[in-house]
């Protein structure tokens, strides 16, 4: 689509300007001084095309509702159309007569363009360009980057995915790290399932927690009651360490206050008054003293100070020719110095007379040139000089363009018969997706080798392992609601099991002591029994049935059995308390006996139980083959597996997808096949897809950069053709330039007394001798004038100084003038200092009389005044000849002792703590400072011992009460199910993030990559010969290098074929490749679809002229494809335009 014309009717600054690009034209070039509206023109183009904004800057001159854009464009087919675009927001396409157009009727010439797209794509200015290849430089000149960034616009998409990246590795990598989100949720999962087993309350611990919190509270009654005792003990101590002192000062103060009880008792301000009167006549006599001795000194001072009449009779004189030292000294130095410069500037006017040829000075100055000749000479010499470069430099470009034109020439010659590779590209678009389709292959093969390895990994870590994931899922294992019943019934056992245990342990233990307390009453002395004793009486009364005709023995024997009989009846009696008990115990035994039996039965018969329990147990996981940990834990463990299992039939999604993916690539291999054989590659059928597609795709390129640099050369040939007739043209014009100068050269010469034939630089020399007399004649001048002015006044102050020397001090008459008057000076200082300070000292010898006249009187009184205050009151009694300074000091230091022993006194009454002082000074006199430190070190470390006790006894029992809360509370493993599942709830946020940041980074790079897949060969080929142009043939083209990360990387190719990579190239030159990439893409973006006009504003703003020459003309080199249109407020780039392009520029000046 090209624009044919623009109407800015009511926009901006504008009302009915039209302005009409010329048809023919490669190139627009649109010139508008500041302030002209090239800003409003710029936007006009986009508002006309996409509609006027609803918030617009441009309604400054007109209404909104008034504002009209007009144009007429003409699509590639031919196609035109006329309209107008109106400020609304519905209808705002309308015809000349203002009928509405359809919402679509710019749509076939568009082509699908956004405003966005076409301000990115179609319009760049010179910040832009600028900021793409510094893009360029940060992606270090990777192909896919660098075309993506040069074909969208866009920029900062390198450092987006970067962010990207780093955003998911902060969330999860396959490498565990507590910095990352994921493995920090794991483990706060993995934590909570082990607070779940962990929170359950066991047979036993609240009887042992109970007694741990009634034992630790006991402690710490305990350590309560020894820490007052010990608190009420180290006050005591305190208190008395603390008084001791006060008590010994007490003590010192009051023997002090006794030492002298001879001494008079008089009134508090009586001694001061004492202390008044000695102080002032002891200030009053030094006063007198020594204003006495100022007084004597002032006075010699004042006589020895001299005095000189005759300098201070003339000091007017003196000062006014001592300031005129400095001028006679500064002319004595200056006169050689100027005399020096005019004889300088004399020679100088002579050597300027030799150089143009004339006797002398006076000869100069009557012969100077006018300025009028010397300009007209100047300009002469400026002409011809330019003229000269001019001609030398038009015959070179001329040579050049012949030698480049028949290069060209031989170049498009041997190029024989080509075949145009657009109808090969068009069908290889097709394929376009086929690469996308093999990368999906390719990764989809190895997501499944990746997945598969990853379950079979994650199966084998769990505990127990799973083998085989498929023969597990067959063997049905049991269900989470089996698993759950199977964990009741078992822990039903096992808690009846630890039920019997229990009772059988308290029965073997009441069996023990029962046993224990029978051994300790027969350990003693025989237990009677009645068994015994019915035993004894059945043998005595057998004995006794023996009597009358028994043995002589017999008798004996039956007083014995009475005696054991009646004995152990008398036992049976006295031990009755014994027996009891033993028999009761007896009974008891045989009944606790009885209880362990039942007991021990009942214990196998929950054995019995469980192990049947854990049998079947076991059984239900056999045909899994898996041996099972405790149901608990197998819970967990099904979670997990059920995790697994969904992760498999991912996989199995995964693998159907696959397969649907070979099938599709495996159905372009014949179409490839047949395309490759059509562009002469005819051995391609055996090679795999993506290795087909390549060498057909580096084929197609080959045919493609082939055709357009044969192009390119006849293009180039023709525009040589073009540019040799207009230089040839100037050539001419400067020659004719030249014969016009020659003729005024030689008249002008006379001015300056030069010959005809003289050349510009003997003209030049002679100008710069005349340019220097007039300066030479005049600072010679000035220089003669000084000197003789400074001479006149040296004279006339030698005259005035030695009239004044021999009128005041004929010694001085024979030193030169400034050396005498500055003698002469210094005695006039001295006179002057010397009266100032007679006049002071006579100031100071009567102040310091008047000060000792009344410093005798002040100290006549005070001594009148003591010796009064001596002779009243108590002092009266006083022995004569009684010191007052000596009386003074021992009245004052009686009066100190007894304020010390009342502070004292209140300073222990503030530290005994309402003790009497008798009190304290008897718990003083059983104990020394020794003993009180050592019972207070004793008292702190059994305190520090209390403390650490304390401590550990009250931390012992608050955690116990917190673990008996907990287990009150009955919710420590809910709240850690709660915990699990809001772990697993931020794994699986975590996850879905990771998922999302991964997959807009794989689409960032994916985008980049088929950018840098699909146009990769055909754009880097014309982009290359657009580069080479926009060098100046400095670059040959461009190719693409790989780095040792195997990365391609963008590089500019020189004529001797060095490559030279993005971050080598200078500033400008990056500019330059960026611009030829965004070029070659929208010619090849015209090659698929309608292009909007490219718009340059401003965008040789950083170029050299030589720079910006190269940029017009590749801008021209794209003009048969696309419409440049370059805005600029710069005239000599039309200039250029029109010097390079000819014809085929079209400027217009709004």
């Amino acid at each position: 689509m090209r624009l044919l014309s623009l109407v800015l009717e009511r926009y901006g600054p504008f009302t009915d300007r039209t302005v009409t690009f010329r048809e023919d034209a490669r190139l627009h070039v649109v010139l508008g001084a500041n302030e002209a509206g090239k800003s409003s023109a710029l936007s006009a183009v986009t508002d006309l095309l996409f509609g006027i904004e609803t918030r617009t800057r441009y309604d400054f001159l007109h209404d909104m509702p008034q504002m009209r854009i007009g144009a007429e464009i003409r699509a590639a087919d031919g196609r035109r159309l006329g309209f107008r675009r109106r400020k609304g927001n519905r209808n705002t396409l309308v015809d000349a007569a203002d009928a509405a157009l359809p919402e679509d009727a710019l749509a076939p010439f568009l082509g699908g363009l956004s405003r966005e797209v076409f301000c990115r794509a179609f319009g760049l200015d010179a910040r832009a360009l600028r900021a793409g290849a510094a893009e360029m430089m940060d992606a270090e000149g990777e192909v896919g980057a660098s075309l993506f960034a040069a074909a969208s616009g866009l920029r900062g998409y390198s450092g987006l995915q970067a962010e990207l990246e780093t955003e998911a590795a902060g969330i999860f990598m396959p490498r565990a790290a507590q910095s990352r989100t994921f493995y920090q949720a794991l483990q706060r999962y993995d934590e909570a399932r082990k607070a779940i087993r962990a929170g359950e309350l066991r047979a036993g611990d609240w009887r042992d927690l109970n007694g741990e919190i009634e034992g630790a509270g006991a402690t710490l009654v305990a350590l309560k009651a020894e820490r007052a005792r010990i608190a009420a003990e180290q006050a005591r101590l305190t208190r008395l360490r603390r008084v001791g002192p006060l008590l010994q000062a007490i003590d010192a103060a009051a023997a002090r206050a006794e030492a002298e009880p001879d001494l008079i008792a008089v009134p508090e301000a009586w001694i001061d008054r004492l202390g008044q009167a000695l102080t002032v006549r002891r200030t009053t006599a030094e006063a007198a003293a020594r204003t006495q001795a100022a007084a004597a000194e002032a006075t010699l001072a004042l006589e020895q100070v001299p005095v000189e009449e005759g300098v201070l009779a003339r000091a007017d004189e003196i000062l006014e020719a001592f300031r005129g030292t400095d001028r006679f000294d500064k002319g004595g130095i200056d006169l050689p110095r100027i005399q020096g410069e005019a004889d300088a500037f004399a020679r100088e006017l002579a050597q300027l007379a030799a150089r143009i040829g004339l006797p002398d000075a006076e000869a100069l100055r009557a012969r100077q040139p006018s300025d009028a000749a010397r300009t007209r000479i100047e300009g002469l010499i400026r002409a011809g000089r330019e003229d000269a470069a001019t001609i030398a430099r038009l015959r070179q470009d001329l040579a050049a363009r012949e030698a480049e034109r028949d290069r060209l020439a031989a170049a498009t010659a041997g190029a024989g018969a080509l075949a145009d590779p657009a109808p090969l590209r068009t069908d290889l678009k097709a394929f376009a997706g086929l690469r996308r389709d093999l990368d999906r292959r390719d990764d989809l093969d190895a997501a499944l080798t990746r997945e598969a390895a990853s379950i079979r990994t994650q199966a084998g870590r769990l505990s127990p392992p799973i083998p085989d994931l498929d023969a597990y899922a067959a063997g049905r294992p049991p269900s989470a609601e089996a698993v759950a019943r199977y964990r009741r019934t078992l822990d039903g056992a096992l808690r009846e099991r630890d039920r019997a245990a229990d009772r059988l342990a308290a029965a073997q233990g009441a069996v023990a002591q029962r046993r224990a307390r029978l051994e300790a009453r027969a350990a003693g002395r025989p237990i009677p029994s009645l068994a015994d004793l019915l035993a004894l009486r059945t043998r005595r009364d057998a004995l006794l049935a023996e009597l009358p005709g028994g043995a002589p023995d017999v008798l004996a024997r039956f007083g014995a059995a009475l005696a054991a009989a009646d004995r152990a009846a008398d036992d049976l009696v006295s031990d009755a308390a014994r027996v009891a008990e033993q028999g009761a115990d007896t009974r008891s035994l045989a009944a606790e006996q009885a209880e362990a039996a039942a007991a021990d039965e009942a214990l196998a018969a929950c054995e019995a139980r469980l192990a049947e329990g854990a049998a079947a147990w076991r059984a239900a996981w056999a045909p899994c083959g898996i041996e099972p940990a405790a149901p608990a834990e197998m819970a967990a463990w099904l979670t997990e597996v059920e995790t697994l299992q969904d992760s498999a039939q991912g996989l199995e999604t995964t693998r159907l997808e696959q397969a649907r993916m070979a099938a599709r690539v495996e159905a372009c291999r014949a179409p490839l096949a047949d395309l490759s054989r059509r562009a002469g590659l005819p051995d391609l059928d055996g090679l795999d897809l993506g290795r087909m597609l390549v060498r057909l795709e580096d084929r197609v390129g080959e045919l493609a950069l082939h055709w357009e640099a044969v192009r390119e050369a006849k293009t180039r040939a023709e525009t040589a053709a073009e540019q040799i007739a207009r230089t040839a043209a100037a050539l001419a014009e400067a020659l004719a330039r030249e014969a016009a100068w020659r003729t005024a050269w030689g008249p002008a010469l006379a001015d300056l007394g030069l010959a005809a034939e003289a050349t510009p630089d003997e003209a030049e020399a002679a100008l710069a001798a005349w340019r220097a007399v007039p300066a030479a004649l005049s600072e010679r001048d000035n220089r003669l004038g000084r000197v003789n002015g400074i001479a006149r006044d040296i004279a006339v102050y030698r005259e005035a100084v030695a009239r004044l020397t021999a009128a005041v001090a004929p010694d001085l008459a024979a030193l030169p003038p400034t050396a005498a008057m500055k003698a002469l000076h210094t005695r006039l200082q001295d006179a002057l200092r010397g009266e100032t300070r007679r006049a002071e000292l006579a100031r100071q010898r009567d102040a310091a009389e008047a000060a000792r006249m009344q410093a005798a009187r002040a100290a006549q009184a005070a001594a009148a005044d003591l010796t009064a205050l001596m002779a009243e009151g108590p002092a009266a009694g006083l022995p004569p000849g009684t010191d007052p300074e000596a009386l003074h000091g021992r009245l004052t230091d009686r009066r100190a002792c007894q304020a010390e022993l009342a502070e004292r006194r209140a300073e222990l009454a503030r530290a005994a703590d309402g003790l009497a002082e008798a009190d304290l000074r008897g718990d003083l006199a059983a104990l020394t400072g020794d003993d009180i430190e050592g019972s207070l070190a004793n008292l702190a470390a059994e305190a520090e011992d209390l403390d650490q006790r304390g401590q550990r006894a009250f931390a012992d029992r608050d955690r116990h009460e917190r673990r008996r809360v907990e287990l009150e509370g009955g919710i420590g493993a809910e709240l850690a199910l709660a915990q699990r599942k809001a772990a697993e709830a931020e794994l699986q946020t975590n996850a879905r993030h990771w998922a999302v940041l991964k997959l807009a980074s794989l689409m960032l790079g994916t985008a980049i990559g088929r950018h840098r897949a699909g146009q990769q060969d055909p754009l880097l080929t014309r982009s290359g010969a657009l580069f080479g142009g926009l060098t100046g043939g400095a670059f040959a083209g461009l190719a693409q290098d790989y780095d040792a990360a195997d990365i391609p990387r963008l590089a500019g190719r020189r004529a001797s074929g060095e490559l030279v990579p993005v971050e080598g190239l200078s500033e400008g030159t990056r500019d330059q490749l960026y611009l030829a990439l965004r070029l070659a893409y929208l010619e090849d973006y015209a090659a698929r679809a309608e292009p909007a006009p490219f718009i340059g504003d401003d965008l040789f703003l950083t170029f050299d002229d030589a720079r910006t020459a190269h940029g017009l003309e590749a801008l021209a080199a794209v003009g048969d494809t696309i419409q440049p249109i370059l805005f600029t407020h710069h005239r000599h780039v039309a200039d250029l335009a029109r010097a390079r392009l000819g014809d085929a520029v079209d400027v217009l000046d709004l």
